[in-house]
């Protein structure tokens, strides 16, 4: 009597939902099991990756913070405070007024008394004692010049410093060098920190791809026995590449929580210091660079898993 072979149906809706779940089972399932039974070689290079995601987020709010303070340097270098003589007819303070505000350079011209010079000093840190340590009032009119671009000050200080109603002894609040060498000292700090940054990715992504080359070597049977029977390369590779992504994943979070936990911290213990300190730097600011650093602990874990499990699956 011959054998009857009965192929049973299947509702093809049923059976993507059951590959499905069999691959999310194996690929994720699996590599978070295998993550923690490998905790011990994987130790390593979570804490580097975690350090390495801490300075990125704390360098990426210090940068932020130093673009604001180079934004707000760069206003008030543009801003060339024209102090007038003592005395100076109103004819020769009209006239200069007249040729800086018709300047194309200038975006405007504010005329500020010495009433309102001594009220502004005595809101400036270190002007205080200065403007308090004498009855009279030592601080000049002036005219407060706007300039629109930064390198035309210089322009305009040449303009105004030789005019009649200028103050010979003491024309202008023209520094040279001042944002120079702002600029200087910022560039200086961010080549410094990215060089930092570069080195620390490095050492992070090194000790990564040996973490996952120790798994691939622990499962060789494994691997080997999967790709006889003919598994695709994202199947065999997958659960390597999911464990990096939950290295840098895990990294990632507690470096953003760290990240926002002490600017947190530095925001409540002193708001108006802090704003000083780090122009720009608010908690929703905090929150999108914890955010950014949780993103590329991700990335980081995943792509240096792939391009480990590339050079060992292969070779």
């Amino acid at each position: 009597m011959a054998g009857v072979v009965v192929k049973g149906r299947f509702p093809r809706r049923q059976l993507i939902l059951v590959v499905i779940a069999n691959t999310f089972r194996y690929m994720f399932y699996g590599a978070a099991r295998n993550w923690i039974r490998n905790m011990g070689s994987i130790a390593p290079a979570l804490g580097s990756m975690a350090l390495l995601l801490l300075m990125a987020g704390m360098a990426g709010l210090g940068g932020f913070a130093l673009y604001n303070l180079e934004t707000i340097e760069a206003g008030q270098a543009s801003l060339l405070h024209v102090y007038l003589r003592d005395g100076a007819p109103n004819a020769d303070v009209n006239s200069l007024w007249d040729r800086l505000t018709l300047d194309p350079r200038v975006a405007h011209v504010d005329y500020v008394t010495r009433a309102q010079a001594l009220a502004r000093a005595q809101t400036i840190p270190g002007l205080v004692q200065l403007a308090n340590a004498s009855d009279s009032n030592p601080f000049p009119a002036s005219l407060d010049v706007q300039v629109k671009k930064i390198n035309d000050v210089e322009a305009i200080d040449a303009l105004a410093r030789n005019d009649g109603a200028v103050d010979p002894a003491y024309p202008t609040s023209y520094d040279r060098g001042a944002y120079q060498r702002i600029q200087a000292v910022i560039w200086a700090i961010a080549v410094a920190g990215l060089a930092l940054l570069t080195l620390l990715a490095f050492v992070a992504v090194a000790v990564t791809m040996n973490s996952v080359r120790a798994a691939i070597h622990s499962r060789r049977d494994e691997v080997t026995i999967m790709q006889l029977v003919g598994a695709p390369r994202w199947m065999v590779r997958g659960p390597f590449v999911v464990e990096g992504a939950i290295t840098g994943a895990i990294a990632g979070a507690a470096a953003g929580l760290v990240t926002f936990g002490l600017a947190w911290a530095g925001i409540s213990a002193g708001p108006a210091t802090f704003t000083q300190f780090a122009p720009g730097v608010t908690l929703a600011v905090a929150a999108a660079a914890a955010s950014i650093v949780f993103a590329i602990g991700m990335g980081l874990g995943s792509g240096s898993s792939l391009i480990s499990v590339r050079r060992h699956l292969e070779s």
